[in-house]
């Protein structure tokens, strides 16, 4: 007994030293995550609203449409394509097409070429998406890659950047392959995810090596200072030992007690995630289809009176036409219109085994019309086709057939890493609270880890002052 009290007794001064030690080392980084975690909800609630999130096309009369082939060949158009579409648009149907990487638009009744189609389209759709047919443009741009405005979690390239004139500086990014929304972001979005992608996930550091080893040192060390504060609290208790009554300590040590569960399971939650996107799995580099128009013959009044859109794809080096009719969708050969039977099923297989090549039988093959469970809103496509394989990781591979996009792959380490992530992080074991109690807690709670740091490095300043005095 002795023996033991007097192991305690040493033990505790050393828990001491290397609990403030590394408070200290790693106190800046803590404190910069619990303030961007309390920020979040109130950023998120700042931010833009696009006025729809929708785009519905005009239905189309089939009889009269040129083939692709012919409709290029009086626009004078040579070369392959890499990407053909069928839709209406101001009241008339038209093709577009992407030869050599640049979008040309025509009359898909008189093959006539449309000047600026493609910016006066993305026009059409940003102001659908944000409700503002009023306003000046200021310019629009082709975005090829993500930046600081356009990040990477809003998934969709190339899109344009339509930037309006206007006060709070709108600019709306859009697909015009697939009419989608890519993001809005006004001044006072741009400057608050500056701010939190800088303080949360720290993208001033450019060297990913460089900012993945700080990180994982930080958040380490902030479980283990909140481990080792419960650790020497516990033995204290133990030993009896009597507490000092420093008001700032009495504070640092109640929100320690507090909060100190929930620091371990943010900043290890923090470091699961980080480290398994380390890990993805080897995708392969599915090359651009490359059509010649002399095959994309397929006459179209031999469908249906009435078409919605068609979209060009590749199924195993040959074309098809994904089609939409009469409310069903049917994959059509680009040439002679055979139809492919069970071709969006066909397609996804194809396009799974592009990306992901699996030696293994699949399960299941699944729609997906709605983001849940594995398949978050931050894979930002829908709908696609997930098919289940039958292997060790009990891999599913989610593909978009209409774009020809790889959506996500879910694997058992990411489906643990996900629940971890979203129970332990992103709290939405409280869903049931609704989201307006959900953030306000957890908010709460990281505000207070943020302010158990920032007393604890002020009691540590002021214990060096003294010793140096």
């Amino acid at each position: 007994m002795k023996a033991h009290r007097a192991r305690t007794k040493n033990l505790i001064p050393m828990l001491l030293r290397w609990h403030a030690r590394i408070g200290m080392v790693v106190g800046l980084a803590i404190i910069g995550w619990g303030l961007s975690g309390l920020s979040h909800p109130i950023i998120s609630r700042l931010q833009p609203a696009a006025d729809a999130f929708v785009y519905t096309l005009d239905a189309l009369p089939s009889a009269d449409l040129l083939a692709v082939a012919e409709a290029a060949d009086r626009a004078g158009i040579t070369g392959a394509a890499s990407a053909v579409r069928l839709l209406a648009w101001q009241g008339r149907p038209c093709y577009r097409l992407v030869v050599a990487g640049d979008a040309i638009w025509l009359d898909a009744r008189s093959g006539e070429l449309i000047p600026r189609g493609e910016q006066d389209y993305a026009v059409h759709l940003a102001r659908h998406y944000i409700g503002d047919q009023q306003s000046a443009i200021q310019s629009v741009e082709l975005q090829t890659s993500f930046d600081d405005d356009y990040v990477y979690v809003n998934r969709l390239l190339p899109v344009w950047r339509v930037n309006f004139a206007r006060d709070d500086g709108m600019r709306v990014y859009v697909d015009t392959a697939s009419d989608r929304l890519g993001t809005v972001v006004n001044n006072i979005k741009a400057i608050t995810s500056t701010f939190f992608r800088n303080v949360h996930s720290w993208v001033f550091i450019e060297n990913t090596t460089l900012r993945l080893s700080l990180m994982s040192l930080c958040l380490a060390g902030g479980g283990l200072i909140s481990l080792t504060g419960l650790l020497q609290y516990y033995l204290q208790w133990r030993a009896g030992r009597g507490w000092r009554q420093n008001p700032l300590l009495r504070l640092h040590r109640g929100l320690g007690l507090a909060v100190a569960i929930t620091a371990v399971t943010f900043t290890a939650s923090g470091l699961y995630h980080l480290w398994q996107k380390q890990f993805l799995p080897s995708i392969a580099e599915v090359p651009p289809m490359a059509a010649a128009f002399n095959k994309l013959s397929l006459d179209w009044s031999s469908l249906s009176p009435y078409l919605v859109q068609a979209d060009l794809i590749n199924i195993d080096d040959d074309y098809y036409f994904r089609v939409w009719a009469r409310g069903e969708l049917q994959y059509r050969h680009a040439a002679n219109g055979e139809l492919l039977a069970d071709g969006e099923a066909v397609h996804a297989q194809a396009l799974a085994q592009a990306y992901i090549p699996v030696d293994a039988p699949f399960l299941a093959m699944r729609t997906v019309i709605a983001f849940g469970g594995e398949y978050g809103f931050v894979n930002k496509r829908l709908p696609v086709i997930a098919l289940d394989y039958d292997n060790a990781e009990h891999l599913s591979v989610y593909v978009e057939p209409r774009s020809g996009a790889l959506a996500a792959v879910v694997r058992d380490s990411d489906r643990v890493e996900g629940l971890s992530f979203s129970v332990l992080h992103k709290w939405h074991f409280i869903d049931g609270l609704g989201r307006t109690a959900r953030d306000s807690i957890s908010a709460l709670f990281a505000a207070g880890i943020a302010l158990m740091f920032i007393l604890g490095m002020v009691l540590y300043i002021r214990r060096v002052r003294r010793r140096l005095e």
